[in-house]
């Protein structure tokens, strides 16, 4: 028999329908369970003479021409087969059961607008079963339709919230549509279902590992970072204090707050995974009274709904190794126009911005190519994004070959997001090949207290921000160069030309 696994499969399934139903005590139940057993065997003849009489006027007349297509399609007649697979649809009286086998038949030869016609029919005649929600939903994710395909999904979910598949396959339209925080979401409703199911559990781990950076680790056990966090906290903090704490991650800079005496600290996290462990996190400290954790960007935020008032002080640390790529400038002046008291205690207060052109062989043969195996491949650099990497410079045998030059210098209190270009004249401390532009930052936290994360200051999780020349230039000692720096508020870009 052809196809031999496919129709052992539906030969299951119509078994265990059947046997579960009370197809058998209808008329011509005997006469299906009878070519079922044919069927097994392999005898087609006579499965078939079984089932013919009921094809007509037989209450099982819909499992009978479904059987019908599996002995076409054992014959090797896929187009006989389909059309007793449109007779089971067209049929007014098929029943949800064998409409659902019909549509799922259809979707295994990816026949999607037949199998959408089957649940179709299937939704009508059950419009309460999640099955066919299910395998519709997964016809339109097939499609491309993912509107139709979450709008189904999420329907058979709230038909029956204990079906790990219909979680898991709702947690993979909406990882396609970029919806992150509903993925994790979906992935950790089937995995609680099915906990021993490892395509579940990866598919969670990767969602996770999409939207939390690996860097957050890091960051946490920055103990740089973290002092000086909680000096300028400790200083700002007064009693009866409101804090404002953006992009909370974990909450650690809102516990810093609630433990120096603010009187109660709002702190929102765009990242539901992240959000709900900052709850945790923070009951499992005694803070829970005192913090309350929102998932939402800040620019979601609204004054008497998610914060009781206004806040008097906002702390955050949105920054990555250049400083502005997560987006600092617009979210501080957002919330300085709506969530801040007019005369805010901002921590960081403000920051600036450094570049210097480095030597360093190795970085350029890292992210730029000229040959390979003989051939010329050089052209591939034309793809390099003009983007800087985050790098540890101490990790590389690189030299300066310029003093550092501060390229902006930003207020947290008073700018905002604007462009932005300089154009700096270095003068060359020694003749060299310039492969690469470091660039890095030193955040003021108040008045008294700032961190550097230039590569001659002591490591921090941020490192260095290393834009590659795409075209290595040869400085000579005392003849100057020109850096141009430009930025849109959230990316800085850094070249550099002889005058």
């Amino acid at each position: 028999m052809s196809n031999q696994p496919l129709i052992a499969h539906y030969l299951r399934r119509v078994r265990a329908a059947i046997e579960g139903g009370e197809q058998l005590r209808l008329p011509g139940g005997k006469a299906i369970a009878q070519s079922l057993n044919f069927l097994e065997q392999g005898y087609i003849r006579q499965a078939t003479q079984e089932i013919l009489p009921l094809l007509d006027g037989s209450p099982l007349s819909d499992l009978a021409h479904f059987l019908m297509a599996l002995i076409f399609e054992a014959d090797n007649d896929r187009d006989l087969s389909v059309a007793a697979l449109a007779t089971v649809v067209s049929a007014d009286d098929s029943s949800y059961d064998v409409l659902c086998l019909t549509g799922d038949l259809y979707a295994d030869w990816k026949k999607l607008d037949e199998g959408r016609w089957a649940y179709d029919r299937a939704i009508e005649r059950a419009p309460h079963a999640s099955h066919a929600f299910l395998r519709r939903g997964q016809l339109y994710s097939a499609a491309g339709d993912v509107t139709a395909a979450i709008s189904d999904l999420e329907r058979a979910t709230m038909l029956q919230a204990g079906l790990a598949d219909a979680h898991m396959a709702l947690g993979h339209e909406y990882r396609d549509a970029s919806m992150a925080n509903a993925a994790i979401a979906s992935y950790r409703k089937a995995l609680a279902i099915e906990p021993d199911n490892l395509d579940i559990a990866i598919a969670l781990d990767t969602a996770i590992a999409s939207v939390i950076p690996p860097w957050h680790s890091a960051m946490l056990n920055d103990s740089r970072r973290n002092d000086v966090y909680d000096t300028a906290i400790r200083r700002a903090v007064k009693p009866g204090s409101h804090v404002l704490d953006i992009g909370t991650g974990t909450g650690l800079l809102a516990m810093m707050a609630a433990r120096a005496g603010a009187e109660h600290v709002t702190a929102c996290e765009s990242l539901g995974a992240l959000a709900d462990l900052a709850r945790e996190i923070v009951a499992l400290n005694g803070l829970a009274d005192r913090i309350t954790i929102i998932h939402k960007h800040s620019t979601d935020l609204v004054v008497g709904r998610d914060l009781p008032r206004p806040a008097d002080i906002l702390i955050n640390e949105i920054f990555d190794a250049g400083l502005l790529n997560e987006n600092i400038l617009e979210t501080a002046a957002d919330a300085r126009a709506r969530l801040l008291t007019p005369t805010p205690l901002i921590i960081p207060g403000g920051a600036a911005v450094f570049a210097m052109p480095i030597e360093c062989a190795a970085i350029a043969s890292e992210r730029h190519v000229s040959e390979a195996a003989g051939f010329s491949v050089a052209p591939f650099n034309a793809l390099t994004p003009q983007h800087y990497l985050q790098t540890a410079l101490g990790h590389y045998d690189w030299r300066p070959l310029a003093p550092p030059a501060e390229l902006f210098r930003f207020d947290f209190a008073r700018d905002e997001a604007n462009y932005a270009e300089t154009t700096l004249r270095v003068t060359p401390l020694q003749d060299g090949t310039a492969h690469a532009i470091a660039l890095w930052f030193s955040l003021f936290l108040d008045n008294e207290t700032n961190i550097a994360t230039g590569p001659m200051d002591p490591p921090t999780h941020w490192q260095q921000a290393v834009f590659a020349i795409n075209t290595p230039i040869e400085l000579k000692h005392n003849e100057p160069v020109i850096l141009t720096a430009r930025h849109n508020s959230q990316k800085i870009i850094v070249d550099i030309s002889w005058i």
